[in-house]
């Protein structure tokens, strides 16, 4: 996607990259933030990080899979070819990281000492990858959207979006929860949840909010969020 295309998205119409990717962006800055921050010095801090970051990628890996697998698949069933670019860039991300892994062992196994040059390093390397990524999103939320709606109906979107979160294993789902969450508006909260809430038992929706929504909420949002989902009960 070139800088001066300009591509209009139905607004109105089901869009099943929004929510993930705003979970993707956020905690993505995050980790840019802490990575160019954290003290070379510091076991935990650093073991922290590397921990965060590994996860990150796992689950960015897992985001690939899910659309290769439920989304290219069938648009290519109906329009050959056309994912053929998006494909491209999963190759390149996949290949991001590759890289960043093997610069995590680095930082992992060298002394204190020695890691400021190699954490400088994997700042910019991962600041390159973010890059290429937010750009790739935007080309899946304008392009490849458009793209959907010409082909498929809300309802066979809702579908294909219903296929990926039954794909996921539970311990994922709650790791893409935690990431979600905070980055949505409080009426897109109200919206996953209150449908969660209306599908679940009882039991199981009350621990996705304990481990999943509450501890990365601000108490002011999960008060506000409690409420909207008692008054839509």
């Amino acid at each position: 996607m070139t800088g001066s295309t300009a591509v209009y998205v139905d607004e109105t119409r089901y869009n099943l990259y929004a929510t993930i990717h705003k979970g993707l962006r956020r905690a993505q800055g995050q980790l840019m933030i802490r990575l160019g921050a954290v003290d070379p010095l510091s076991e935990a801090d650093v073991a922290g990080l590397i921990k965060d970051l590994r996860l990150m990628v796992s689950m960015g890996r897992q985001h690939l899979k899910h659309e290769d697998t439920h989304i290219h698949t069938v648009v290519e069933q109906r329009s050959a070819g056309a994912t053929k670019r998006l494909a491209d860039d999963h190759d390149d991300h996949e290949r991001d990281f590759q890289e960043l892994e093997a610069m995590l062992a680095q930082i992992e196994a060298a002394p204190p000492e020695r890691r400021s040059p190699m954490l400088r390093a994997l700042y910019l390397r991962y600041t390159k990858f973010q890059a290429h990524d937010f750009e790739h999103m935007i080309e899946e939320e304008t392009e490849t959207l458009s793209l959907l709606h010409r082909l498929f109906r809300d309802d066979e979107l809702a579908t294909i979006e219903g296929n990926i979160v039954g794909s996921v294993p539970p311990d994922t789902m709650m790791e893409f929860i935690r990431i979600m969450i905070p980055a949505m508006n409080p009426a897109e909260r109200l919206m996953m949840l209150g449908g969660m809430k209306a599908a679940m038992p009882v039991p199981v929706f009350a621990a996705i909010v304990d481990m999943g929504v509450k501890p990365v909420l601000d108490p002011a949002d999960w008060q506000k969020l409690e409420l909207a989902l008692a008054k839509a009960a």
